[in-house]
């Protein structure tokens, strides 16, 4: 668990620094608890989610790198790869062809 612990910290360190490169896409990091991340996208310009603001929530297991964080849509959004009902994201990368 602390080398994982080690990772996120890390990693939330990259995206700090790297916040202006992308307005549209906000990460934020839960401060009681590094395995549990938010974040908030706006649809992109020129497809059917433009305008949209969209919220996801990340659960970062404690074995990360070596499993995949759990990411779901908290905001509903109908679209092929978001379960209707759960708002989970729908794919292999997030799943069985995970990789560290």
């Amino acid at each position: 668990m602390q080398a994982s612990r080690a990772r996120l910290f890390k990693e939330y360190k990259e995206v700090q620094r790297e916040k202006s490169a992308d307005p549209d896409i906000q990460l934020i990091c839960d401060d009681s608890n590094i395995f549990k991340w938010t974040a908030v996208i706006k649809g992109p310009s020129e497809t059917p989610f433009e305008g949209g603001v969209f919220q996801l929530a990340f659960s970062i297991p404690e074995q990360y790198p070596l499993l995949p964080p759990q990411v779901r849509f908290i905001t509903k959004i109908f679209h092929p790869n978001v379960h209707f009902k759960t708002g989970e994201i729908c794919l292999d990368i997030l799943k069985n062809a995970w990789s560290p």
